[in-house]
């Protein structure tokens, strides 16, 4: 039988341990995909903080340079949470285990629906969407949504393809949003298929003026980028960063894809079988 010094000294060691595995935290990696030059960590930063003040989680960020590899970095358990465009995380969810929760919402907005724009220089000849035939058309980077798959949507509309080299002089992919809005810019392009969200928030940070451009075609309203994360965390970590993400603007100022977000709404996979459909229909085209 122990004796009471050694007895003392068992259960300081058994509360020794205790402490620090409770005083370890949980740590998580976020990749993000490669939509802006300016860097898409700096839009999540304020939003990781009071994720991890509130779920007392530990979040680490992976930036990556294409879209393939947020979703293989996800699928080799490398990231546990991701900022994924629309068709990227569709094929996240079939091929890593990855789950949309929340989508962003810009300032003034009512939802968090986006689109694509087709966007010349102001001085271009390309007066409407169907003059782009025949011309050098820049684009985002192959699997972004609103900068390659809706682009692609849009372009079937008016019977051009990017496929068909008698329809464009050249098409080629800039890789960001911000890229392919420079190319036309600098005239190295003559149109560019952008997100609406990277237009705005490049125009807020005076990279361009206004009156140096000209939007001649916007896309139906597009399903949101989402926040996404693997179904291999275990589900009450899920429901606790999903509520700390929807609860965020009641802490601090957020942002997110584009730039600011007045707030965080909750996304589910099934939001997004409409590009499911879309990219299917254009697999059979």
């Amino acid at each position: 039988m122990l004796d009471i010094s050694k007895r003392l000294v068992l259960a300081f060691m058994i509360f020794f341990v205790s402490v620090n595995v409770q005083a370890e935290s949980k740590k998580f990696n976020m990749v993000f995909v490669p939509a802006s030059e300016k860097g898409d960590e700096s839009d999540y930063k304020s939003l990781i903080s009071i994720v991890e003040k509130l779920t007392e989680f530990e979040i680490n960020t992976i930036k990556v340079t294409d879209y393939n590899a947020a979703v293989e970095a996800m699928r080799a358990g490398r990231a546990d949470i991701a900022w994924y465009g629309g068709k990227t995380y569709i094929k996240a969810a079939e091929i890593a285990d990855a789950e949309a929760f929340a989508a962003g919402v810009r300032p003034g907005e009512k939802n968090a629906n986006y689109f694509a724009y087709f966007v010349v220089k102001q001085d271009s000849k390309i007066k409407k969407f169907s003059d782009i035939k025949g011309k050098v058309l820049s684009l985002n980077t192959i699997g972004s949504t609103s900068g390659d798959l809706i682009p692609q949507v849009e372009l079937a509309k008016i019977n051009l393809s990017t496929t068909n080299k008698d329809h464009f002089k050249n098409v080629f992919y800039a890789g960001s949003h911000d890229a392919c809005l420079l190319a036309v810019l600098n005239n190295q392009s003559d149109v560019c298929g952008m997100s609406s969200r990277n237009f705005e928030a490049r125009l807020a940070d005076n990279t361009f003026k206004i009156e140096q451009v000209r939007i001649i075609h916007k896309s139906d309203p597009v399903p949101p980028p989402p926040l996404a994360y693997s179904k291999k965390i275990p589900l009450k970590d899920r429901k606790k960063i999903k509520k700390a993400v929807l609860e965020a603007h009641k802490h601090g100022k957020i942002g997110g894809y584009g730039g600011k977000m007045s707030h965080y709404i909750s996304v589910k996979d099934s939001d997004y079988d409409v590009l499911r459909k879309v990219v299917e229909l254009l697999k059979n085209k």
